[in-house]
């Protein structure tokens, strides 16, 4: 394959990097692994994190690629062109956040030999807390060159005449809101500097509690109806965490084939304080008209004009479509001793 073909790797100046090929030294890794790298991703930790994992790769001559996104979207194109050009299976790695996560596994759909894995570098990073569940990039790093994979769930959706994939979750109401909001916030910057870059959801859902409106909306959960009054929000999650550390669904597994659904809804505000303190350990959940649910089709629909997130990234707004695709993407894992074939 030449990569070369490909979009080229490029530095903050547009100049090409160098693309590294070195001989293997460790014993199970034998394929090249793919990095591509959203340099806009924790206001610059992205760079920050790539330069340590490419010491390490170096020291440990693991043959590598690399490429920087410029712009949204980029990823998605750039793991299917990589993995257009493959046969074997093919380790990709996202280096950045959930967006960037996000983009890569809709990418890789389509592609079997795919293997997905992250290098935590955003604000939120909730895909490598809940699902990858590394806490150094060392760690990461020793984790791809081990092959410990496995196929897991992830959500299909369809909002607007759009479909995309989720393998966090996917919400509607104010949690999109916040997202929105932090995504072209200034603050955020400021919060990543400190790092401290999930602290600007919290920040920015104190400033919306005040202003946001909750509103009726209908769920259907493989053919049950639920008409909800003032929701707060709605999400369907895939695995545990969202909004930067959340345990939103402590109940989620990655590969029991459903979903589940959290609904908060007829909720007096000072009470809603309490359920974004209590979801921080998962105890939402005792609290009255936090409902929970399980399914494998859901819909929602609000009567009113509310967005809708995917990982994080506003897909659509109003209302939504979700199935759950069972053990359809396979990414690398902590403790996996199995290594599962894609169905």
């Amino acid at each position: 394959m030449n990569i070369a073909k490909l979009h080229p790797a490029c530095d903050l100046n547009g100049k090409r990097s160098i693309t590294k090929r070195m001989e293997i030294s460790m014993p199970h890794l034998k394929e090249t692994v793919y990095f591509i790298v959203n340099p806009m991703a924790g206001n610059g930790e992205s760079l920050k994190v790539w330069k340590k994992a490419e010491k390490i790769l170096q020291s440990k001559a693991v043959p590598h690629e690399v490429f920087f996104t410029r712009e949204k979207g980029h990823a998605l194109r750039l793991t299917k062109e990589i993995l257009s050009g493959t046969k074997q299976d093919t380790r990709m790695i996202a280096v950045g956040g959930d967006g960037t996560i996000n983009e890569m596994i809709n990418g890789a759909i389509g592609f079997p030999h795919a293997i997905i894995g992250s290098l935590a570098a955003g604000s939120g990073n909730d895909y490598v807390r809940g699902i990858q569940k590394t806490e150094s990039v060392e760690e990461a790093l020793s984790l791809f060159q081990d092959n410990a994979f496995s196929a897991i769930d992830i959500g299909q959706f369809e909002t607007n005449g759009k479909m995309g994939y989720f393998v966090n979750s996917l919400g509607m109401g104010i949690d999109a809101e916040i997202s929105d909001e932090a995504d072209r916030s200034p603050l955020k910057k400021w919060f990543n500097f400190v790092r401290a870059g999930k602290l600007i959801y919290l920040f920015i859902f104190m400033k919306k509690i005040v202003t946001y409106k909750p509103s009726c909306m209908e769920l259907i959960i493989d053919g049950d109806r639920h008409l909800l009054q003032k929701v707060w929000f709605i999400v369907i999650a895939n695995q545990s965490y969202f909004g930067g550390g959340m345990k939103i669904s402590p109940m989620s597994k990655l590969d029991d084939g459903r979903l589940n659904v959290i609904a908060v809804h007829d909720i007096p505000l000072l009470k809603l304080l309490t359920v974004f303190i209590t979801v921080l350990w998962g105890g939402h959940l005792n609290i009255k008209n936090v409902d929970s649910f399980s399914g494998k089709m859901i819909k929602m629909k609000n009567e009113g004009s509310v967005k809708i997130q995917s990982d994080g990234e506003i897909v659509g707004r109003n209302e939504v479509a979700a199935v759950v695709l069972k053990e359809k993407l396979r990414v690398m894992l902590q403790g996996v001793n199995r290594y599962k074939n894609m169905k």
